[in-house]
């Protein structure tokens, strides 16, 4: 955190904006522990931050006061640390650290040719008040620039994500193995180890945090379960275990591998809901009708036995009636069979395309934005990469997963109006809705952005108005600007619960109790709910324990599915028949979360309650009745008390440990979406491919953005970047800007700096000097055109020197010039690799535009044959259910 010194605003005349000065740092971030970044000398670092600082002429003040230091002989032995975020400041380290790196280091340095740097760490030791840039030095040495390992190592050395081992105080909590359950533990716990339970994830997951089960009972009704892994149980709190979870905050998940929030025996065997094996769970069961409509309500600690674990794709061809038990290698536990696993498979998503379909009638919001699956060769390099595809399976389980949720905030809440953990999503911004609004209406679409639900309207319109789906990808992802991140806070922080509310979910009330495993806060929200659930029995109210004792029907029908949710047929249907969905989970707890919280404070209950919660049979665990001022003080003094007992944290430590949540969840998400970015890059750098690009703004003729749909990613690209001669002629009356041939530059006879500026040559009287200089120049001549982000990229010999060639599978064809670009236009692109200048690390994918260059450029299928005869791994990433995850 930063103090900044308001009283010194300035203009910067690059940018004509205000800006401030920093004065102090309030507070450290874990995030900020390390830069990471790579060595130079100071004459290159600062030439880079001028070069970075504008695209006008003048230098920013730092850069500027930097460089007048150089001048004066200030930095003198010293060298710089140039950060791979180019957020942060530059670092200089003083004659006594250098003198105390490692020979490799100093010469790498100031060498000028280099096709790799080494990656360090490093830490601010100082920021004297008189000097533009802080001193740091050397923790560690990560690797080579352009090196998988390497860069997965920055990446999380500097969002400050712990990959070491746990201290060996956190193996001393955990259980001796082979583990047993205790008796007296088993005695208070509900017993579904005769249900068939099962757990539906990514193909290669094993932290299996739940599992789903579903039995007819009498007069057509469903008993549904939602079964999570009970964490808590082996999580004790204010204990070393406990402590290290909560640094750690999640689970991480990278391309190539999965950094657990807990230690693999507790996150891949004792609580994941592995088939086969007694599992300690949190379960929630629901009578049910085919319609999703919940009549009772039961939750509590039970013992299951899962009878397999299937994964999306088995689920999928079960819902699509192609599934051959054959093809897969599942096995069946408990004497299931695979008619009964397939019955209830269906069971399940008949039910839950009712809820999905309900809960977007209400209002809920869906963007799904493109997310790649990489398959990796034995080596672990990528070969391949395709769009990680949402099916029919992922919505069975997202829909009982929020519900879950859903209900157990609504508990929680009316328990400890305080103390609740819960998440919330704030509106979006309304600039940005703007100029989404604006882009719809030059496809002909009027939008409607008042709400969640009137944008979810006006997306179904938009995709039928979109010419194809890489359009209405484009339309997504502008929608999806707007959107600001849903935050984890402690409800002692937010008194007025209208700023509870969740935006995209289109609920009240929210919160995270489905994966404990690798999520810190659905640890706390697993004891808010057991102490919830002892104050309801404290206060004997009825526990519903009879829903899980009923006999099941010896016979029943499946539930027809309800229509597809994301079409405005359905949400028109599921809008009209809202009276038969399942309410908010908000409204059920209402009246009791009003009577908690002080007169000036209390919900309306009638208006906030669900359309389903005033007929008489659909009183469940969370549908409390209104209490008079008389029982809330007693029934506040037994809540602090149970607070007390289950050892959970004040209302202050409450919103720290919010805080911190939403920290380490948003470097987990910056890490995740690195290493996607990182092993794309890697990939387009060994195999450019041809494909095609849609144009996202055009404001001008200078440059342009697009949205590459086979990748997921926006880029801007440049008309003077393209390694071809163009020339750009903008009408800003039709906002089209015309792309034609221009005219080459002529070539001047100079080296070039380390920013890719021309320098002139300096004079010598030394002939083999001379001669050793202009062999310098001219292979940074070479290296500046094979570089795709330097004004001296060539196309032409880019593409001749390729050693496999471009990969151009679907057959695009070149651009024909002179072309016309406007928002939303189709045009094709040769994607390669974007390569710091300064780090020499691949930092993001650059499109050129596909023209005719006279090179004669291979266009072959080598790389995607070897992609298809190879032995392939899939990456390991998952993909999060949540649509607001």
């Amino acid at each position: 955190m930063l103090s900044w010194d308001c009283t010194r605003l300035v203009t910067h005349r690059c940018c004509q904006c205000a800006a401030g000065r920093i004065v102090s740092i309030l507070e450290p971030s874990l995030r900020r522990d390390a830069i990471v970044g790579v060595i130079v000398d100071p004459a290159t670092a600062l030439a880079a931050a001028a070069a970075a600082s504008s695209s006008g002429s003048s230098p920013s003040p730092p850069a500027a006061a930097a460089a007048a230091a150089l001048a004066s002989g200030v930095y003198h032995g010293c060298l710089f640390l140039v950060p791979l975020d180019p957020r942060l400041p530059q670092g200089v380290l003083t004659p006594a650290v250098v003198a105390e790196l490692p020979e490799a280091l100093r010469d790498e340095a100031f060498a000028v040719d280099v096709t790799s740097r080494t990656f360090v760490a490093c830490r601010i030791t100082d920021w004297p008040a008189s000097s533009p840039l802080p001193l740091v030095e050397v923790r560690q040495s990560l690797g080579p620039s352009g090196d998988i390992d390497a860069g997965t190592a920055a990446l999380l050395t500097a969002e400050g994500v712990k990959d070491q081992d746990f201290p060996l105080e956190v193996y001393a909590c955990l259980p001796k193995v082979p583990w047993s359950m205790p008796p007296a533990e088993v005695a208070t716990r509900a017993d579904f180890t005769s249900w068939r339970i099962f757990s539906i994830d990514p193909i290669t997951a094993r932290d299996l945090d739940d599992a789903l089960s579903i039995q007819p009972l009498p007069g057509g009704r469903w008993r549904m379960g939602v079964h999570i892994a009970d964490v808590a149980a082996f999580v004790k709190p204010n204990t070393p275990l406990d402590d290290e979870a909560q640094i750690r905050g999640t689970s991480v998940y990278l391309v190539q591998k999965v950094i657990p929030m807990l230690p693999r025996l507790l996150c891949e065997q004792l609580c994941s809901l592995q088939p086969g094996d007694l599992r300690f769970a949190f379960s929630i069961v629901w009578e049910m009708g085919h319609d999703g409509h919940i009549y009772k309500e039961w939750a509590g600690r039970s013992i299951i036995n899962s009878c397999a674990k299937l994964a999306y794709p088995m689920v999928q061809q079960i819902i699509e009636g192609c599934f051959d038990p054959n093809r897969w290698q599942t096995q069946l536990y408990n004497g299931a069979t695979w008619e009964q696993v397939i019955f209830d498979s269906l069971a399940l998503h008949g039910i839950a395309s009712h809820l999905r379909a309900a809960r977007f009638a209400n209002g809920s919001l869906r963007l799904n934005n493109t997310k790649l699956h990489f398959a990796l060769d034995t080596g672990g390099n990528p070969v391949s990469a395709s769009p990680y595809v949402q099916s029919e399976a992922n919505h069975l389980v997202e829909e009982f997963m929020l519900l879950a949720n859903m209900r157990v905030a609504a508990k929680i809440a009316w328990a400890f109006p305080k103390h609740a953990l819960l998440r919330r999503h704030p509106p979006p911004s309304d600039r940005k809705l703007a100029e989404f609004k604006a882009a719809a209406e030059a496809l002909g679409v009027s939008v409607d952005v008042s709400t969640a639900a009137a944008l979810q309207r006006s997306l179904t319109a938009l995709s039928k108005a979109c010419r194809d789906q890489a359009t209405q990808e484009v339309m997504t992802l502008l929608a999806t600007k707007p959107m600001l991140l849903a935050q984890y806070f402690c409800t002692n922080e937010a008194p007025d619960p209208a700023t509870w509310r969740h935006y995209a979910l289109a609920t009240d009330l929210y919160t995270h109790f489905t994966s404990p495993i690798r999520r810190y806060p659905d640890v706390i929200v697993h004891r808010l709910l057991q102490a919830a659930l002892d104050l309801s029995k404290q206060l004997q109210e009825p526990d519903n324990a009879d829903l899980v004792t009923a006999p099941m029907a010896e016979h029943a029908e499946l539930p027809a599915s309800a229509p597809p949710a994301d079409t405005a047929t359905a949400a028109t249907t599921a809008a009209a028949n809202a009276s038969d969905a399942v309410p908010d989970a908000s409204s059920s707890s209402a009246g009791s979360l009003a009577a908690e919280a002080a007169a000036s404070q209390r919900l309306d209950a009638k208006a906030r309650s669900g359309p389903s919660s005033s007929t008489a049979d659909s009183d469940t665990l969370w549908e409390q009745a209104e209490a008079d001022d008389a029982v809330a003080a007693p029934r506040e003094a037994a809540s602090e008390a149970l607070l007390k007992q289950h050892q959970l944290p004040d209302v202050i430590t409450m919103a720290k440990i919010a805080k911190h949540s939403n920290e380490t969840k948003l470097s987990a998400r910056m890490v995740s979406d690195g290493s996607l970015r990182l092993y794309l890059c890697i990939m387009l750098k060994q195999a450019p491919k041809v494909s095609w690009a849609v144009v996202t703004s055009v404001g001008g003729d200078k440059f342009f953005t697009v949205y590459l749909p086979e990748f997921g990613c926006e880029a801007r690209m440049y008309l003077n970047l393209m390694g071809v001669p163009l020339a750009g002629s903008w009408d800003g009356t039709s906002q089209t800007l015309t792309i034609s041939t221009g005219h080459l530059a002529a070539q001047q006879p100079a080296g070039f700096a380390a920013n890719g500026d021309v320098v002139d040559n300096p004079m010598t009287t030394d002939a083999e000097q001379q001669l050793t200089q202009q062999q310098e120049e001219q292979q940074q001549v070479q290296r500046q055109e094979m570089l795709l982000n330097s004004p001296k990229f060539n196309l032409k010999i880019w593409l001749e020197c390729l050693p496999n060639g471009v990969l151009n599978p679907s057959h695009i064809p070149c651009a024909e010039l002179p072309s016309q670009v406007q928002q939303f236009s189709r045009i094709p692109v040769v994607v390669g690799t974007y390569l710091n200048k300064i780090t020499c690390h691949p930092e993001d994918v650059s499109p050129k535009l596909w023209v005719p260059c006279g090179a004669q450029a291979q266009q072959v299928e080598t790389i995607a044959n070897q992609a298809a005869t190879a032995q392939m791994h899939p990456s390991v990433m998952a993909y999060e259910n949540l649509i607001e995850d």
